[in-house]
């Protein structure tokens, strides 16, 4: 066997990459792999527990366009961490009830994964904080505090100090989360647009 790998992104090069250099990376990529597939079935817990053990789910790793993408950022004051959110669609007898979308804000120095559930229209029905990865700043995970995006949408104000409370010592956790979800809010009125004026 040959101790070379040949990168298929460049088949036309004679380019190659020592299988040796890419054995240290295999442990990295599968414990992000497994991450991810659990953050996915967390995530549907959630779905499940929000809408109903009952209702069809459709699952979808989303690329946001990038007409979509600008405009969502600038109305928002916040760039996306990665090029692509998770999205579930929610049915029931072919009726569309609901939109979940999973994403992430920067914390201090690491991602906060959050998901965020929507109702037909678009208005916040739930929240949650899939995955919290710091020590401090915790607190933005806390029930009493994410329900105040209750019944908020695209159109509403997000503002901290005025309509979401600050939390000690957790500035940068709660300016996240919160331009995180006027963000989500941004683009679950775009995706349901879409859906509703493609259906027609």
């Amino acid at each position: 066997m040959s101790r070379y790998w040949i990168n298929p992104r460049r088949p036309f090069t004679r380019h190659i990459i020592p299988v040796q250099a890419i054995v240290p990376f295999i442990p990295f990529l599968l414990i992000h792999s497994a991450a991810i597939s659990d953050i996915r079935v967390r995530a549907e817990e959630l779905i499940y527990d929000q809408y109903g053990q009952d209702k069809i789910i459709e699952y979808q790793k989303y690329v946001v366009p990038s007409g979509g993408k600008e405009l969502v950022e600038k109305n928002s004051g916040m760039r996306y961490m990665f090029p692509h959110v998770y999205i579930w669609w929610i049915s029931e007898s072919d009726s569309l009830i609901g939109l979940a979308i999973l994403d992430n804000v920067k914390g201090k120095s690491l991602p906060i994964t959050f998901i965020t559930f929507f109702d037909h229209t678009g208005n916040i029905i739930g929240s949650h904080i899939v995955k919290y990865r710091e020590d401090y700043g915790w607190e933005v995970g806390n029930r009493r505090w994410l329900d105040q995006f209750l019944g908020l949408h695209h159109g509403s104000v997000y503002a901290v100090g005025k309509n979401i409370d600050g939390i000690s010592g957790a500035t940068i956790s709660v300016n996240s989360v919160t331009r995180g979800m006027k963000r989500s809010s941004l683009l679950a009125e775009l995706l349901i647009k879409e859906r509703y004026d493609g259906s027609e």
